[in-house]
């Protein structure tokens, strides 16, 4: 620092008397002058148009509005003395001379000056007096002192205000409910009167107070003694932090000559501070015993016309060493006093301070603060529900008296609190604040909760506290950067002196045996009629119980050494690097991460990812691990494994196979990383391990870690018990190691995929990205051509096939038939493949259920087993899905027809019914097709939701004959498909039959209404000449005389061809010879329909037709069959010429048709002769 002998600035004072000056940390320099104003002076470099380089400004009032405002209306002068900046806040306070406070905003960012209130002297002293009505105005006059109250002592309140009586009143500049951290008031809430108050006698108590100094709860109070002396009160309550009731210290200290100034020596906390930003909490700083092993100690410059003076406030481990020191020793009453004083468990954890210091030059000191951590400390014991006399302590009440002290009252800004000491009358009593209690509990002792105390105090600032920030090097580039690097060695001396501690005092541990004997377990909280065994019984307990929890917190101590010491590792091998290699997902977590976070489980990956950052900066510079592995063992164990040390071993080799060139060699180094791998594979991270083999080209290794690593993972092959069993959900155990193995197996299957997909691929393979940083690998520069991929899935295939591991060979089929290699899984000769088939056929989704059945029947054909492959084949067929249409189904029937005709050679009833199940099964399934034509013809001129869904229906799945006569056939009028149905189920009804034939010829005939008449004739001849050659065969289904006659008479109602019907017949494949009968019998019947149609010698007609039609083409027959038809016709044509002779001459039409009769009769005679 230089001293420049000339001044930057200078401006005029403008006769004003300036009293006090005060700047802030950011530059801003105030003035308080003697005219009541409070003056600001502004700089800047250079000057410009509107300012200059340097002036003064009135932020009270302008000097215009001075100007004008009259005498008589302006407030008499109280000259400014005193300016208080809260830099926390951005808030400046003035006092007067007469005692008035002023408030000023200096704005969120601390660059604004707003007036906001002032509260004159008479408004303070009023507002007090109102507080508390007891005391005397007097002691609320002459303020002398006002400091800012901070952040971390208090939310509410914001400023004190010091009296020359030594009274404290307290001040908030916002309402405790406020949204706004600005103020906008300044009211008395609470006023503390000084300590050895009384309203009898002024003895004892500050007077005449006129210098005071306040930080952090500590006041320091000038008072006048006489012309050369002073008397320093000090007051502060350090000593009762979690005291309900308001409790100080204090001390008197005179001083040599008139005090002319006081303040505080700046300090600094030893360890980082915790972030008020990290959850945007406002927190109040804890009291100074829970940072007292972190802060240094603080000391106080006061300066008199004598000289200067130093003054340290001593901590209360401060006060604890200077008493085993003057005592020499710890067996007295003032270290127990002490422990009285704070309670054992904070008492405990002020001795862990000095014992875990660790300076050589108190190593007595050391000694007897661990003899008072053990003699005073108390021991564990056993509550049984009957509380001791009580005693004054944190929760009494007080009767009997005058007064009545309760300390759990909440606390209210009106009331006033100050140090009180009462003196018990006789006749008071004292009431405990509880009672019998029902039942027991344990009561750890004082040593074990200050040391959960203490432990807790180290890692106060790291628990909640994010540990990682960013840091931007550029606008593009921002890295990640730790927040503790500086500290990490203090956290983690303090721990390690923590467990030496813990771990060499053989006397406490011993002490806490299972027995449960311990040496002072006689005057804890017992009853008289508790009888001794119960006793001891529930003292073990209560020594079981504390002796586990410290065990515990051993473990948490001895977890945070190893976090603290990998976190220090990775800061030596530069944060950033470290953490450009983790993922985003990775980099998003250790944003947020705390000590807490760390600690708590799931945070493995975190861990491996940090240290394989290290660990490939080695490898990426070709150096050995060897000697990072070992430092990494000693400082994390359990982080980084002797299996960890293994894998970077192997790592390492497998990254040394770039300088080799011979096979031999390489086969060697591939061996020896792969046998590294198999002895730590339980914990093997599987997913590097592969990546780092197939980048090696050692795909045999991949299957080979990946099979042993299952094996060790689930030893006693729990997986496949879990399998076979159904996969039971209740078995948690079984379905964990089935999850273990099948994580196992699916590197393989992703390797095999990898092969697959190269082998396929016709085009140059680019080199894909990096999964994780360094430089490539120098084998992985020479890409795989196809034909070494055929050969090395080839070689990985048949590898896996030879495995006797069950389970995977169930999960590799899986695979094929989910990559559709199911030709190549037929190939596969295996005692396991039929299993795994038929378990599929029967569990997964239904399409995974479909393809095993596909790949089922296929295997049983393959291997000649024709039966078993028809009854898949029939199961596929009746499988219920939208995705398989009724011709698939009919094609699964016919194919399972045919393997059951294959197993039928073989002299089995079993098979032979099971075809015959088929046929008919097959038989309904094409009327079903049929009904399903029907539909759909019907749909295109009919659009109907019910027909719609009844095609759906029909096409997902098989129906029996009943529910497609039923539902389907009969609802929607389909005589075709009824009769094709009762056909099917060889149910007769001549009746019902003869119905659905009219129904039939009448259904085409209305088809046909528009069309013309030869059209017609067609379409219905051919529709008959269908159906004929269908169910000709059977006389029952195909009623011949009964369709003849119908299809006749509207021959005769339209006029068609003479020959119409009987050519339909015949090209129906009916028998010549049956139809000439059919014709005959309609004609003998004499129906008298034929005689209302005027059609009575039509049949005969007809009949002269067809034996003309026969007579032009006699050879359409056989010779015996020829000669039959001739004589019956013969015979059958004389009887109707008797017939027609015996009719009325008279009539034409008989005429005609005897004609035609005799001439055919002629022909016939010479055919037969």
């Amino acid at each position: 620092m230089n001293l420049l002998p000339s001044p930057l600035y200078s401006l005029p004072s403008d006769n004003c008397h300036f009293l006090t000056i005060q700047g802030t940390s950011g530059g801003r320099l105030f003035l308080g002058a003697r005219d009541g104003c409070l003056y600001e002076i502004l700089y800047q470099a250079q000057d410009n148009w509107f300012s200059k380089k340097c002036r003064k400004v009135n932020l009270t009032s302008s000097s215009l509005l001075s100007f004008l405002t009259p005498s008589f209306f302006k407030r008499e002068e109280e000259p400014i003395i005193q300016i208080e900046i809260a830099e926390d806040r951005n808030v400046l306070y003035t006092r007067s001379e007469q005692g008035s406070i002023q408030v000023y905003d200096l704005g969120e960012d601390g660059q604004a000056s707003t007036f906001v209130t002032e509260l004159s002297h008479t408004s303070i002293t009023k507002s007090a007096s109102q507080i508390i009505k007891t005391v005397d105005k007097s002691n609320f006059q002459n303020i002398v002192h006002i400091s800012a109250v901070g952040k971390g002592e208090s939310v509410c309140l914001h400023l004190v205000a010091v009296t020359a009586s030594g009274v404290r009143m307290y001040f908030s500049m916002r309402p405790f409910n406020a949204v706004t951290s600005r103020p906008s008031m300044l009211k008395l809430v609470h006023v503390r009167l000084p300590p050895g108050f009384s309203g009898s006698t002024t003895s004892q108590r500050p007077s005449k107070v006129h210098m005071a100094h306040y930080n952090r709860g500590t006041l320091l109070m000038a008072s006048s003694q006489a012309e050369d002396m002073d008397l320093l009160w000090a007051t502060g309550s350090d000593c009762f932090p979690f005291h309900s009731e308001l409790m100080e210290t204090h001390v008197s200290i005179p001083i040599g000559g008139h005090m002319w100034a006081m303040t505080e020596e700046p300090s600094e906390n030893v360890v980082w501070k915790r972030d008020p930003k990290d959850d945007g909490r406002v927190r109040c700083d804890p009291p100074l015993v829970v940072t007292q092993h972190m802060e240094q100690l603080r000391k106080f410059v006061l300066l008199s016309a004598q000289g200067t003076y130093m003054l340290t406030k001593l901590r209360p481990v401060d006060q604890l060493r200077s008493i085993l020191i003057q005592n020499q020793g710890y067996d007295n009453i003032e270290v127990e006093s002490f422990f009285k004083l704070h309670k054992a468990d904070q008492a405990c954890a002020t001795c862990l301070i000095l014992i875990c210091s660790g300076l050589a030059v108190d190593n007595q000191v050391v000694d007897w603060a661990a003899g008072a951590f053990f003699m005073h400390g108390g021991d564990p014991t056993y509550d049984f529900g009957v509380r001791p006399p009580a005693t004054l302590g944190a929760n009494y009440s007080v009767t009997g008296a005058d007064v009545t002290m309760n300390p759990g009252l909440s606390f209210h800004p009106a009331q006033v609190s100050t140090p009180h000491v009462s003196k018990l009358n006789a006749d008071m009593t004292i009431a405990p604040a509880g009672g019998v209690t029902t039942g027991g509990q344990v009561i750890l002792s004082g040593k074990h909760d200050g040391i959960y105390l203490y432990l807790a105090r180290i890692l106060r600032p790291l628990w909640d506290s994010k540990l990682v920030g960013e840091h931007r090097v550029s606008s593009s580039k921002v890295v990640m950067k730790s927040r503790i690097d500086d500290e990490l060695k203090w956290f983690m001396e303090q721990l390690s002196t923590l467990l030496s501690f813990l771990q060499s005092s053989t006397q406490y541990m011993a002490s806490l045996s299972n027995d449960g004997y311990l040496p002072n377990a006689g005057r804890l909280m017992t009853s008289n009629h508790i009888d001794e065994a119960t006793k001891k019984k529930c003292l073990g307990e209560a020594v079981a119980k504390e002796k586990q929890s410290l065990q515990q917190l051993m473990l948490l101590v001895n977890s945070c050494l190893e976090i603290l010491g990998l976190w220090n590792i990775v800061c030596d091998h530069q944060f950033e690097v470290v953490c450009a290699a983790l993922t985003e997902a990775q980099v998003a977590q250790l944003k947020s991460c705390t000590l807490r976070s760390l600690l708590s489980s799931g945070n493995e990956q975190i861990f491996s990812a940090m240290i394989n950052g290290i660990i490939q900066q080695y490898l990426g510079d070709n150096a050995c691990t060897d000697v990072i592995s070992n430092k990494l063992r000693e400082t994390c164990p359990s982080l980084y494994s002797l299996d960890d040390a293994k894998c970077s071993k192997a790592n390492e080799l497998l990254l040394s196979l770039g300088g080799i060139a011979t096979a031999p060699e390489r086969s060697a180094l591939l061996f020896d990383a792969l046998n590294l791998y198999k002895e730590v594979s339980p914990h093997l991270n599987l997913q590097e391990v592969c990546e780092s083999l197939s980048n090696a080209r050692y795909y045999d290794g991949v299957l080979d870690i990946c099979l042993t690593t299952a094996n060790k993972r689930d030893p006693q092959n729990i997986a496949l018990h879990y399998y076979k069993h159904g996969e039971p959900s209740d078995d948690q155990t079984g379905y964990n190691m089935y999850t273990a193995r099948l994580d196992c197996y699916n590197y393989v299957l992703d390797t095999l995929k990898f092969l697959l997909s190269t082998s396929y691929n016709t085009n140059v393979m680019s080199p894909s990205v990096p999964s994780k940083p360094g430089p490539p690998n120098k084998q992985t520069n020479s890409v795989l051509t196809i034909s070494e991929a055929e050969h090395y899935t080839e070689s990985l295939y048949n590898l896996a096939i030879k495995s006797n591991d069950e389970l995977f060979h169930v999960r590799l089929y899986e695979w094929m038939v989910n990559n559709e290699l199911t030709d190549k899984l037929l190939q596969v000769s295996s005692p396991y493949l039929e299993d795994y088939l038929r378990r599929s056929a029967t569990s997964g989704t239904p399409d995974f259920q479909f393809q095993s059945l596909e790949v089922l029947w296929r295997y049983y054909e393959k291997n000649k087993n024709y039966s078993s492959a028809a009854g898949i084949l029939n199961i596929l067929a009746d499988k219920p899905s939208v995705s398989l249409d009724l011709l698939q189904r009919i094609e699964y029937l016919c194919r399972a027809v045919m393997n059951a005709k294959s197993a039928s050679f073989r002299v089995d009833k079993m098979d032979g019914d099971l075809l015959h199940e088929l046929e008919e099964k097959l038989d309904v399934a094409k009327v079903q097709v049929l009904v399903l034509e029907s539909l759909r013809r019907l749909q295109q001129n009919y659009r109907s939701q019910q027909i719609d869904t009844a095609i759906s229906k029909l096409n997902s799945k098989l129906m029996d004959v009943t529910t497609l006569y039923g539902e389907y056939a009969e609802e929607f009028d389909l005589a075709e498909c009824r009769l094709s149905i009762l056909h099917c189920a060889g149910h007769y009804d001549s009746v019902l039959i003869e119905s659905l034939w009219t129904a039939i010829i009448d259904k085409e005939f209305e088809l046909t209404e528009a069309q013309s008449r030869d059209n017609k004739m067609i379409v219905v001849q051919n529709k008959v000449i269908c159906l004929g050659k269908k169910f000709g065969t059977n006389d029952k289904f195909f009623p011949l005389s009964y369709i003849i006659k119908d299809m006749e008479l509207r021959s005769l109602e339209s006029g068609y061809d003479v020959n119409w019907v009987a050519n339909t017949m015949k090209l129906s494949q009916i028998p010549l010879l049956q139809l000439l009968q059919s014709y005959d019998n309609l004609y003998k019947a004499k129906d008298p329909c034929w005689r209302n149609h005027g059609g009575q010698f039509h049949l005969l007609m007809v009949i002269a037709s067809l034996l003309d039609s026969f007579l032009s083409q006699p050879h359409s027959l056989s010779a015996y069959e020829r000669s039959r038809f001739i004589a019956t016709a013969d015979g059958l044509v004389s009887g109707y010429l008797v017939e027609l002779q015996s009719s009325t001459i008279a009539n034409p039409q008989a005429q005609s048709t005897a004609k035609k009769l005799r001439e055919v009769q002629s022909r016939l005679q010479r055919a037969y002769s």
